[in-house]
């Protein structure tokens, strides 16, 4: 048998990995300290960055786990008791979302939520045999080890260069998107701060002024007609000129459309409608009916909500785990009504199974009293 024969044995090395793809200063790859670019210092910041992480960690966080693994369910709905089940679920996903990844050390009936930073060092074992996790408490206590049963790592889109066992950030493919956001903002907010004094030109007989009386000319006029002077009567010697310039309305025209394309990449690159987002004009519901967002945005929540179900199934031995995303977020019940009247127009189901459907989601109470046809009582009968 030859050596690169199928049957050759595939020789790898332990592999040591951050625990996320951002600048971490105490991080080691094989003892050497490791410097990676930063892609989200101060992404939240941006308000349509804000709104998308808020959106989704807010409405995951809302959904209760169901198994039937009384531990599970009672560690998962209990994590911790310091915060609520809410709270420390939204961190969670924030980590996630923000970082690519987030880590959740089983300690008996509680959870504890750790700082990316806190988790030093990853070491995983020939052909991903094993893994372990350095942990670096913030507060000053004793650093320890973790095997990977011992904790929860959310991974979102594995990296390859880690050999996918690190997630990466939608955050990092918006680079080029949050600078046109910010600067189009900035633009916009200078151009507000000014619009009352806007940038104009100051003519003085150049015979009088040397460049140090320039820049004073220019600071004494700025003072004198700007702030709290502005709109005020200005003055001027009767040899000196000033010239106002008009800003343009295609420069807030474009400001505003920068602002929008910004916010329809931030949405594509968290995987959700742009509606959700909130504010703007730019949004799904001018051309498509707003329960019909709804219904594809819980659809998109299932890139988030899968990577988190199957490493608790994993770790916790609970293979009927799901979250009740949906009901969650269809506080109104029009996602359940809308879905079962689609079934009973299409014939899939009739009007009676169409009611009980309603009725055990919560949609129609369970005493619902029958119509006239079913042999209830008519309203002229009750009279």
């Amino acid at each position: 048998m030859g050596l690169l024969s199928r049957a050759s044995p595939r020789i790898k090395n332990d592999l040591s990995m951050p625990s996320r793809r951002g600048i971490v200063t105490t991080q080691l790859i094989n003892g050497a300290p490791l410097n990676l670019i930063s892609t989200t210092a101060n992404a939240l910041e941006n308000s349509d960055v804000f709104s998308a992480i808020n959106r989704i960690s807010s409405d995951i966080a809302s959904a209760k786990f169901r198994t039937t693994n009384t531990y599970a369910d009672k560690v998962l709905n209990n994590p911790s008791k310091v915060v609520s089940r809410f709270t420390f679920w939204q961190g969670v996903l924030v980590d996630a979302l923000i970082n690519g990844n987030a880590y959740v050390p089983i300690e008996g009936l509680q959870l504890n939520h750790l700082r990316p930073i806190e988790v030093s060092e990853i070491k995983a074992g020939s052909h991903n045999s094993w893994m372990t996790y350095n942990i670096n408490p913030m507060d000053g206590s004793k650093p320890y080890l973790l095997d990977q049963s011992h904790i929860l790592h959310f991974r979102l889109m594995p990296d390859a260069t880690w050999d996918y066992l690190i997630g990466r950030s939608p955050l990092e493919s918006l680079a080029y998107e949050r600078t046109i956001s910010d600067d189009s903002k900035r633009a916009t907010l200078n151009s507000i701060q000014n619009q009352i004094s806007p940038i104009g030109v100051l003519t003085i007989p150049s015979s009088d002024l040397n460049p140090e009386d320039t820049e004073e000319a220019r600071q004494d006029f700025e003072k004198m007609n700007s702030g709290t002077n502005a709109g005020r009567l200005m003055v001027l010697t009767d040899d000196a000129k000033y010239e106002q310039l008009d800003v343009k309305a295609d420069v807030f025209k474009a400001l505003t459309e920068n602002a929008d394309y910004s916010a329809n990449q931030i949405s594509k690159a968290f995987g959700i409608p742009v509606d959700m987002l909130g504010g703007g004009k730019s949004t799904e519901s001018e051309h498509s009916n707003i329960d019909s967002v709804k219904g594809a945005y819980v659809s998109d929540l299932n890139s988030y909500i899968n990577p988190i179900l199957d490493e608790i199934k994993l770790k916790m031995n609970c293979p009927d785990l799901k979250l009740d995303v949906k009901s969650a977020i269809d506080v109104d019940d029009s996602i359940m009504v809308n879905q079962v009247n689609s079934m009973m127009q299409a014939g899939v189901i009739d009007q009676k199974q169409a009611q009980i459907l309603l009725k055990q989601s919560g949609a129609l109470p369970m005493n619902l009293i029958p119509s006239a046809s079913e042999g209830g009582e008519s309203q002229d009968d009750q009279n």
